[in-house]
């Protein structure tokens, strides 16, 4: 597929997506593209113009090229680093004014800390925030800024820190950051918590991770994965096919296993909770396809799932939304601490 025909694309739904907040899955036309396994998956180009099938052809057949374009955010979004600081310095005027339990150790490694805001009365739904960043970059500093909206809705927050790649596997990143969820329902009290009213949420590498969570087999582990109530997902990877072709592998340093056994598209549901996923719609149209997949990966699951595609955001822009309460989509993980 050529790179002009990818823009030609990625225009058409942008277009489309602009003109719904909301932008439900209404068709059964497989998108024919096939894995690096030769496996199919159903990414959102096809699917969004309804438009019937379309040659098949493999991810590895793309050229390096488009796959950066598609899921290196860093280069779909050139100014992403003012983006960053910005959100830095936004979030430090924050900790400045809420105070909060910063930087409390649950696990022995330099960034196996956590942020912990309270809740204003006993009993509250508990949100653990996961950072982005490709799992080799970025902090929970990033991100205090969604935590006001979250604590006037009655939350108590949790922001977790983990050890980065390549000191870690993606696979010790992940048992990090269970670890940090069994900590937060330890404590859920010393916080206004219920630990039995646990809202996982994150962006980028954060939902991927608590993706995972919501599939990993906490039998024995003293951690009842009906505690987990819901998830907000917001421009997640679900399938880690793309990354052994581009840049960050090189950080990361995943091979074909971690594929098969870290990516939450080829892993069974157990998990019950209600999920919100969600994605810019300025996004490139294969990231905006792994949102889509997935969520239909839940709702064939049985489990209640909400897409959201938000107009005119892109992956750097659309976690600002969760800082204002009145739009859409801060209100739709408000709404989650109900579940």
């Amino acid at each position: 597929m050529s790179t002009s025909l990818l823009n030609l694309v990625t225009q058409s739904i942008n277009n489309i997506n602009h003109l719904h907040k909301w932008y439900p899955d209404t068709t059964t036309h497989p998108y024919g593209v096939l894995d690096f396994f030769g496996t199919p998956v159903n990414y959102a180009a096809n699917q969004s113009l309804k438009v019937g099938t379309v040659p098949k052809v493999t991810l590895a057949a793309l050229s390096d090229e488009t796959l950066n374009q598609q899921f290196m955010p860093r280069i779909a979004v050139p100014d992403h680093e003012k983006w960053l600081s910005e959100d830095l310095a936004r979030s430090a005027e924050v900790r400045s004014k809420l105070g909060g339990r910063l930087n409390l150790p649950y696990g022995p490694g330099p960034r196996q800390v956590l942020d912990v805001f309270p809740a204003t009365k006993t009993g509250a739904p508990i949100l653990v925030w996961i950072h982005g960043g490709y799992w080799r970059a970025l902090s929970k500093d990033h991100y205090t800024t969604v935590v006001p909206p979250l604590l006037g809705a009655g939350a108590a927050v949790v922001l977790v820190g983990y050890d980065l790649c390549p000191t870690v596997t993606l696979a010790e990143l992940l048992a990090q950051t269970r670890a940090a969820l069994r900590w937060v329902r330890g404590h859920a009290a010393e916080m206004g918590g219920d630990p039995d009213r646990l809202i996982l949420a994150g962006n980028s590498a954060g939902a991927h991770i608590c993706a995972m969570a919501l599939q990993y087999d906490w039998a024995g582990e003293m951690f009842p994965m009906e505690s987990i109530r819901a998830a907000a997902l917001i421009t997640g990877i679900y399938d880690l096919s793309p990354v052994l072709r581009i840049p960050v592998q090189e950080e990361v340093c995943l091979t074909a296993d971690d594929v098969a056994n870290l990516s939450p598209m080829l892993l069974p549901i157990r998990a019950e909770a209600r999920c919100l996923v969600a994605v810019g719609a300025d996004e490139p149209e294969l990231w905006i396809g792994q949102s889509r997949d997935y969520h239909a990966k839940l709702q064939a699951a049985g489990v209640a799932s909400d897409l959201m595609i938000v107009p005119g955001r892109h992956h750097f822009s659309i976690t600002r939304d969760l800082a204002d309460a009145r739009t859409p989509l801060a209100q739709a993980v408000i709404g989650l601490l109900d579940s």
